[in-house]
């Protein structure tokens, strides 16, 4: 890691552990900052901060586990630093916005949690580990990931947090049902006791971290996500009313946050704001001050105002707690002070805190204490040094501006970035002169002030000229530089593994005085710029390269044939270059096959502009089943670029890019389909069915609302719906008895898994039930799968389906399985995982009137993408069913 990476990680682990703001305002959702962070209600919020050393780091294992009422009333009711540690990203659940999954849908979820976070104000952490998917036991969970390297990262958050309690969210026991949950609940409490052990990582405390003990570890009681609205009468149990109204805030915190959980958009996890009272519960499991039999507070027993600090410095306390009074009773006047656009009496009385502050720091090294007492204690006024820092910038109300010319920039590129500083305060403030940070290689060159300060409340302003290094890599998500290992992540630069987000690239650090006082801020680059609709939009600063090339599809299937079958795939390349890009093109492809042409000369004009050109594919003659790679290399100026982009983009989370190898993967594959099929597809929640079927050469005609309602079905052999149609499409609701008809009329219709809204709302055209709570399914992506009706045409024609088309199956074979069925119903398969009975409500098929109704929760959203061969062969033969009703074994 260089000196920049050093010093900017640095600086985003320190502000990840002070007061929020000014993490946020360093970090935060380019767009706008939540109302909690602007104003007075932020600077109410700075100064309650200012009086206390509460900290409490809360463990799960996915996006969503999180009590979101609890860290909402710690972070924002009660100002302690609070964080969320998840053992993973979620990157192995299913996405309701997207089609989305696995690394792609981790980016999404760590955005989402980060959006959580803005609003319920707590700071996120991970683990190292991919979300390989649904788990039964901890023990599984644990055959994926290597116990060791989940510790090693848990004790790196506990060692570089330092909170003052723990509070899982699961107990470790079969309760918490999901394996990766299990797996949770059971590492906390030894990470607990081996962040204290100097033994344990000792690596870490080369790289400068110390051994740290919380003072209490905390069990959960109840179900958090079904809230009482009495607190709880069973002993040792603490009842934290996290419906709770807070007036600066004008909301209760549980309010906020279900705000901050709706923001899980891709798990189907919005709800109503309620208020009124809302307990969560949890009792000590392990405690270093003793146990109150009568327990109220998660901090009782814990001296939590600035003179805490003095406990963490052993013999030096009683000299070290006169001290800390001084500023204790500055805190406190601040907040007896504090009144909403009133604040000419706050300044001096914060900065005389903060002058009081740094007298302690400097003088820390006279009193004696041991290297861990030191540690400990600076790392707490540091802390607090900040906090004081935050509120002093608050109170004179500065805002700074750190605009970029451009968002997305190219190695060698030179932009401007201008610097502006506004003070709306009544004391005298001035800003010194502004320093950008930097990648290592970048130059950057100050130019003179546009503006005067004092005009138009500017204190100051700066323009710089920076270019960017010939060697700079593009900007992508820092954990998936490197490729997995087994179902751990290999962090690149940028990260060790438990931030969230890599720092950003370019930042702004702005020197004041205020009232006396220097006050150091940060503010990163951002692009802003006018949407005609939405108004003002900021983003995130980005590095890409000079070109990148896109294939798609990114998967073809060539079947197998005496006749050589063509394949069109499609290079797409995008000019991310101020001037003109200028060279040619090709598909390197495997030897024997053929490529039509053999390249192309591309001549892109201007930044942003696309040009796409399409090559034909034949598979080499007696080509055997096997899977090759063809890749798009595009040359420009003698320079290969070959990694092609993925923006992902929705309008709750900052977008991001993910850059790939531009490789297309062709399957040439023994698989045949009816001929002459005419499919519909009516659209759910992102799969990628649809595209399987096209890539075998079937023609897909997409099904929109008003031809459901009203259009013409019966010119469809077959009609499949996405998943989850039954949840996202009301118009499918609606025109449901339409789909019945189409059935009942001699149509195929088949319908990948729904959720138990499907079973509870009657769809199908016989009673079937599905679990209440929960669902069927079969984790074992090797699990054995019986056919239950062999002589079926769906395992007969056109392709022979047999043990081989089971095989290198990823994740799991299926979910939200049937459990009970009328007997018109036939199950056709049945699997298990370990130690369970057959599963056989994967797959039914019923005739109703003339036609056949399919209902199939096998895992095709998975496995088409993948090219898993025996899933084509599978698919090919449903949506053939029509033409092959006749075929038995």
């Amino acid at each position: 890691m260089n000196r920049f990476a050093a010093k900017i990680l640095a600086l985003y682990l320190v502000f990840s552990l002070l007061s929020l703001a000014p993490m946020r305002s360093l970090r935060a959702k380019a767009d706008s900052l939540p109302a909690e962070d602007r104003g007075a209600i932020a600077l109410g919020q700075a100064i309650k901060r200012l009086g206390t050393i509460a900290s409490i780091l809360h463990t799960g294992a996915h996006p969503d586990d999180e009590d979101s009422g609890l860290l909402a009333t710690m972070a924002r009711g009660r100002q302690a630093r609070t964080a969320y540690l998840a053992l993973t990203r979620g990157d192995g659940g299913q996405n309701l916005i997207g089609a989305e999954l696995y690394e792609a849908l981790g980016v999404i979820r760590t955005e989402e949690l980060l959006a959580a976070r803005r609003l319920d104000g707590a700071t996120q952490y991970f683990t190292r580990a991919f979300d390989f998917g649904f788990s039964k036991s901890r023990d599984e969970a644990l055959t994926k990931w290597p116990q060791e390297e989940l510790l090693r990262d848990m004790v790196r958050v506990i060692r570089t947090f330092r909170p003052l309690v723990i509070v899982p969210v699961f107990t470790g026991t079969t309760s918490d049902g999901h394996g990766h949950h299990q797996a949770s609940g059971y590492l906390t409490p030894i990470a607990y006791r081996d962040a204290a052990d100097p033994r344990r990582f000792p690596e870490q405390l080369a790289e400068g971290l110390k051994p740290w003990k919380a003072k209490k570890l905390f069990l959960r009681s109840g179900d958090f996500q079904q809230p009482r609205t009495e607190p709880s009468k069973e002993p040792g149990v603490i009842s934290i009313n996290t419906g709770a109204y807070d007036a600066l805030l004008g909301r209760s915190y549980y309010e906020i946050a279900i705000q901050g959980r709706s923001q899980h958009r891709s798990q189907d996890q919005g709800a109503i704001e309620l208020k009124g009272p809302r307990y969560s519960f949890y009792q000590v499991a392990d405690s270093s001050v003793g146990v109150n039999d009568n327990p109220q507070d998660l901090f009782d027993g814990i001296d939590i105002s600035l003179l805490g600090i003095a406990d963490f410095a052993g013999k030096a306390a009683a000299k070290l707690k006169p001290e800390l009074a001084e500023v204790q009773k500055a805190a406190d006047e601040a907040e007896q002070a504090f009144k909403p656009l009133a604040t000419a009496s706050l300044t001096p009385i914060i900065a005389r805190g903060l002058k009081k502050l740094r007298q302690i720091r400097a003088a820390l090294a006279a009193f004696g204490l041991s290297e861990v007492e030191f540690y400990d204690t600076d790392f707490l006024l540091n802390i607090k040094e900040h906090d004081f820092e935050e509120a002093l910038a608050q109170a004179e109300g500065v805002v700074i501006d750190c605009l970029s010319d451009d968002e997305v920039v190219t190695p060698g590129q030179t932009f401007k970035v201008g610097v502006s500083v506004f003070v709306n305060g009544r004391e005298s403030a001035t800003a010194a002169p502004t320093t950008l940070l930097t990648p290592k290689g970048w130059l950057v060159e100050a130019q003179k002030n546009a503006q005067k300060p004092n005009e138009n409340r500017l204190a100051g302003q700066l323009n710089f000229n920076v270019t960017v290094a010939k060697d700079e890599e593009p900007t992508q998500p820092y954990w998936l530089k490197n490729p997995r290992k087994g179902d751990m992540f290999v962090p690149g630069s940028g990260g060790t593994g438990i931030e969230p987000v890599a720092p950003p690239t370019v930042i702004a650090e702005v020197k004041m005085e205020i009232a006396g006082q220097e006050v150091t801020l940060h503010k990163a680059a951002q692009y802003r710029f006018a949407d005609k609709a939405l108004g003002e939009v900021r983003r995130d600063l980005k590095i890409a390269p000079a070109v990148a090339v896109n294939v798609a599809p990114n998967l073809i299937v060539v079947p197998l044939s005496t006749t050589p079958v063509e394949r069109e795939v499609n290079v797409s390349l995008t000019n991310n270059l101020k001037s003109g890009a200028k060279g040619r093109v090709k598909l390197d492809a495997p030897k024997a096959w053929a490529v039509t042409p053999a390249s192309v000369d591309f001549t892109l004009q201007r930044e942003g502009e696309r040009a796409t050109f399409a090559f034909k594919i034949k598979a080499a003659p007696n080509a055997t089943e096997a899977e090759k790679n063809l890749t798009a290399v595009a040359t420009l100026e003698g320079r290969e670029f070959k990694q092609g982009d993925q923006v992902l983009s929705y309008t709750h989370i900052e977008p991001r890019f993910l850059y790939r190898p531009s490789t297309v993967r062709a399957l040439a594959l023994d698989v045949k389909v009816a001929a002459n099929l005419h499919v519909g597809w009516i659209e759910g929640a992102g799969d990628d069915f649809a595209n399987a079927l096209a890539r075998l050469g079937v023609q897909v005609h997409t099904i929109d609302a008003n031809e459901l309602a009203t259009g013409d079905l019966s010119r469809f052999d077959t009609i499949v719906t996405g998943i989850r149609v039954y949840e996202v499409r009301p118009d499918v609701v609606a025109n449901n008895q339409r789909l019945l008809d189409y059935v009942k009329n001699g149509g195929t219709l088949v319908v990948q898994y729904n959720k138990n809204e499907y079973a509870r709302g009657n769809f199908a055209p016989f009673p079937i039930k599905m679990p209440e709570r929960g669902f069927e399914r079969v984790t074992d992506e090797n699990a054995v799968v019986t056919i239950l009706a062999p002589s079926q045409p769906l395992f007969n024609a056109p392709n022979k389906i047999t043990e081989r088309d089971f095989a290198g199956w990823g994740q799991e074979r299926g979910a939200y399985f049937l459990t009970e069925w009328d007997s018109h119903f036939i199950p056709l398969m049945a699997c298990h995982d370990q130690g369970e009975a057959d599963k056989k409500g994967g797959e039914v098929i019923a005739e109703y009137g003339r036609g056949l109704y399919v209902y199939t929760a096998y895992a095709w959203f998975r496995q088409l993408p993948n090219g898993v061969p025996g899933a084509y062969r599978l698919i090919a033969n449903l949506v053939s069913l029509p033409k092959t009703r006749g075929v038995q074994k």
